[in-house]
């Protein structure tokens, strides 16, 4: 069943203009073509401050731009014209907030005064994937994790795989933090998980130790404890010239009668420019954005609860995605008509796909130990156990040789597995225990990850072998996806800098720091031909007055010449 939402009036493809300057800082001249608009302004403070972040709402389509100043002056451009709540976002700070009319073809102008507030803590600022909720008491990470044994044994099973605010985030009883140690420790079978294996090894924790930890969890994060979060009391740095080149732009997208809960997971592009993206939800379905007008369609799952998890777009035009109750699923958006292929045993259901050069899609399998292949010219689906145990893929890339790679999960290695050998090969990161979730191929077949756990990048050299890490330079990074642009900068989805992207120079080792006005974590993003990181908001507090959000960032504006989403 499809569902069409329209949030904008349709809009021809428009060019960026250049930009000129005024004595009281840069502004955008008017826009090349008269359908958008532009915005500027300067803001002023009685201290000093640095890349403040203003926030500009169409009152009426659910559009949000975000774009920094450098030196007190900021510009937005290619801006769909209407009425814009304009905020602008700075620790330590407040501002009131404007209401103003963008016309076609005309900048408007907007000045800003801020003003100091010592009541402003950390920006809310705080580290973290998962329970991203609006309120939550912030703590340094000493309170909110009491030292002890009781914390070693968190740390190495829950924060490694769900980051330090999962358990704050959510308080549970004692009953309720007793089933969910058996479930990691003794339900693999009834989860589903390669054959019965837990989801925690028995070597991690003895019968002694998960009395400790269950103590712990209940004392420290109980029913009656608030909802916490880990503070962060140094801002990640910021470089207001890099900045002041680029702009986000968010696509809300509220519930609907049908879609009563978005949990929008993974974006992909199709031939035509449009995003498509996975809703992991109840109910489940796939969901089409057309960014260059706004409207998006919901493609709903056959099965409510099949929790669509990665997408990809085969060059026909049809759409794949790999769920909790298939193998894969394939979507023909033209007739809506959707084929499924259902697991043949509990636990053995899709994660992740992507294409090889001959168009057969290969799929990573978290909870069975496995990937798979769906073979073009046959119709038919083919697994592949990993030997290690527990080692659970996760993100999966297919390189220019056709050797799929992929990461163990729980074991911290990365896999290689050569479909015309049926031979796998693995490499152990440096860090010897992490949590590895995603990882890109370069360009010159170099393959990135992100040490989720540890904050590091990974980088690894197929022909020496050679594995390099290199440290994020912030407090409780997590990178969840790295992924390469056309200049083989690699960008990290980072949801441990209250919501981030990073770019990293392979030349100058340097990185470049993004931060999103949402707090959240972004699982997976897609890199356009010209730049565009798209990317989704998964963990946002979301309520009907912020709805799920899907985002693009522009690193520079200047080259945006259309929203389309290309390869």
């Amino acid at each position: 069943m499809r569902r069409t939402i329209v949030l904008a009036w349709i809009v021809g493809v428009v060019a960026l203009s250049g930009f000129g300057c005024t004595g009281d800082g840069p502004v955008a001249d008017k826009p090349a073509m008269p359908q958008k608009a532009s915005l500027s302004g300067l803001i002023t403070a009685d201290q000093p401050f640095k890349a403040a972040m203003i926030t500009a709402r169409h009152m009426d389509m659910g559009l949000i731009y975000s774009v920094f100043t450098a030196g007190g002056a900021y510009r937005a451009v290619h801006m769909f014209p209407g009425r814009y709540e304009l905020n602008v976002e700075k620790t330590g700070f407040t501002a009131a907030p404007q209401i103003v009319e963008l016309k076609p073809g005309e900048n408007t102008r907007a000045n800003f005064e801020l003003v100091a507030d010592a009541e402003v803590d950390i920006d809310m600022q705080f580290a973290g994937s998962k329970y991203m909720v609006e309120e939550v008491q912030l703590a340094d990470y000493d309170s909110v994790y009491p030292p002890g044994p009781g914390r070693v044994l968190v740390e190495k099973t829950c924060v490694i795989c769900h980051g330090v605010n999962y358990l704050p985030g959510g308080p549970r009883n004692a009953a309720a933090w007793d089933a969910a140690i058996d479930l990691m420790m003794n339900q693999g079978q009834a989860y589903g998980v390669e054959d019965g294996a837990s989801l925690i090894a028995p070597d991690v924790i003895d019968a002694e130790e998960r009395q400790v930890l269950l103590d712990y969890l209940t004392e420290n994060f109980g029913e009656d404890t608030p909802r916490r979060a880990i503070r962060i009391d140094a801002e990640m740095p910021l470089d207001e010239t890099v900045l002041a080149k680029a702009m986000y732009i968010e696509y809300e997208l509220p519930d609907t009668q049908e879609m009563t809960n978005r949990w929008i997971q993974e974006p992909h592009f199709d031939q035509a420019g449009n995003v498509w993206f996975t809703e992991r939800g109840f109910p489940s379905a796939m969901t089409k954005l057309d960014p260059r007008t706004g409207t998006y369609e919901d493609f709903m799952n056959p099965d409510p609860a099949g929790s669509p998890h990665g997408v990809v777009v085969h060059p026909d035009g049809s759409v794949w995605w790999a769920g909790r109750s298939v193998h894969l699923a394939r979507l023909d958006p033209a007739t809506g008509e959707i084929k499924e292929y259902p697991v043949v045993k509990p636990g053995l259901h899709g994660h992740t796909p992507v294409l090889d050069s001959d168009n057969n899609i290969w799929f990573s399998m978290l909870p069975g130990n496995r990937i798979g292949k769906w073979d073009r010219l046959t119709d038919e689906i083919s697994l592949y156990e990993v030997p290690t145990a527990r080692a659970r893929p996760y993100g999966i890339v297919v390189d220019a040789n056709d050797q799929v790679w992929f990461a163990e999960f729980h074991v911290c290695r990365i896999g290689r597995f050569d479909p015309a050998t049926e031979r796998f090969t693995e490499y152990p990161a440096l860090t010897e225990a992490c949590t590895i979730r995603r990882l890109g191929v370069d360009s010159q077949g170099i393959i990135w990850f992100g040490l989720f756990s540890a904050g590091k990048l990974g980088r690894l050299d197929p022909a020496t072998g050679e594995v390099t890490e290199y440290a994020i330079p912030t407090t409780f990074s997590e990178p969840y996806d790295t992924w390469p642009d056309a200049d083989d900068n690699i960008w990290i989805s980072d949801g441990g800098q209250r919501g981030a992207l990073i770019r990293f120079d392979q030349q100058t080792e340097a990185f470049t720091f993004y931060p999103t006005r949402l707090r959240s974590d972004m699982p997976k993003l897609a890199i356009t031909r010209d730049g565009a990181i798209w990317y989704s908001a998964r963990w946002a507090a979301r309520s009907p007055a912020t709805p799920a959000t899907v985002g693009v960032l522009y690193p520079d504006m200047t080259k945006l010449t259309d929203l389309g989403a290309y390869y």
